[in-house]
């Protein structure tokens, strides 16, 4: 069997993978570089190190399509293992799980697909801090574990990421190659103000945190990627701004879509002349509530109070 093999997303144990790989080696690996062959190995990654000292709380993440990657404690950037990698001679396939286990009981890993090298944090050393891109990225994947492991951080955890590089807010070319833009029934009909597809969902997702600040709801299946300044009046940069995204629960976006509410620059629930506080408790939104704001929305909810 091959890399080919494995899918996107799915889980498998080292057991599974020593029965795939026909390598009995694999299933009593520990975290880390493992050479399947002479060309491709397994990364696997521990995203929450409960219980070990805190030389063990490694500095792995997702930021987009980009992946930070803290290397075992014992390399840097010269060691034999990583010089392949750095020089393109072997191809990392990355394993990962959020947590090794769950009630006592071990969890699998989600394969997530390639790795490619992009850069070394200078300076750090044993371990080793790299940024890859992931070029198996899934924009639009519906996979709930794969979107939690694409959009978990270490503040999940009390902890702050040390690394100096940053791809906050930068899209890969890639990313972009592959955005797909709404049909023109999303642009002129039912869901103007939706996000179709492609990266631009996955970032309100993370800006959201994978959860409606309205209703705290956070069935990814069903919540909506919306556009504050719908996309019919919108230019091309406004499109793809993550400032113009919130993250709804259906029955609030459909009120937000219609205008029958809006938010005020300080968070606040605005209700339409249309609707009464009534119909919205009947509907089980909070008119109470104070979502966060950021500063690059406030244009766009002007706007759309208006």
């Amino acid at each position: 069997m091959s890399f080919n093999s494995l899918i996107i997303g799915e889980k498998y144990s080292k057991k599974d993978l020593s029965e795939i790989f026909d390598n009995s080696n694999i299933s009593i690996v520990r975290e880390g570089i493992y050479n399947v062959s002479d060309s491709e190995s397994f990364f696997f990654v521990d995203l929450e190190k409960k219980g070990k000292e805190e030389r063990f709380h490694f500095d792995d993440f997702f930021e987009g399509d980009y992946f930070h990657w803290d290397s075992q404690t014992t390399q840097h950037i010269n060691t034999p293992k990583i010089q392949e990698i750095v020089n393109g001679e072997r191809t990392p396939h990355l394993m990962i799980r959020i947590t090794p286990k769950i009630k006592n009981v071990t969890q699998p890993f989600i394969y997530c697909g390639r790795l490619k090298y992009v850069e070394y944090e200078e300076g750090t050393s044993k371990p080793v801090h790299i940024l890859f891109q992931n070029i198996d990225f899934q924009d639009d994947t519906e996979n709930k574990e794969l979107i939690e492991i694409y959009t978990w951080k270490p503040n999940k955890i009390g902890k702050t990421t040390k690394s100096k590089i940053s791809k906050q807010g930068i899209i890969s070319k890639e990313r972009v190659i592959n955005y797909k833009k709404p049909n023109s029934t999303e642009r002129s009909g039912l869901v103007t103000s939706r996000v179709g597809q492609g990266y631009y969902r996955q970032m309100i997702r993370e800006k959201w945190n994978n959860r409606c600040p309205v209703t705290g709801c956070d069935i990814l299946g069903i919540l909506i990627s919306s556009h504050i300044l719908p996309w019919s009046e919108c230019n091309d940069d406004e499109r793809l701004d993550v400032e113009n995204g919130i993250l709804l629960s259906p029955n609030v976006d459909s009120l937000f879509d219609k205008h029958l509410i809006s938010f005020t620059n300080n968070g606040e629930i605005v209700l339409s002349n249309r609707v009464t506080e009534k119909q919205l408790n009947r509907l089980g939104i909070p008119t109470d509530i104070k979502i966060p704001i950021s500063e690059g929305m406030k244009k766009y909810l002007n706007k759309h109070r208006q």
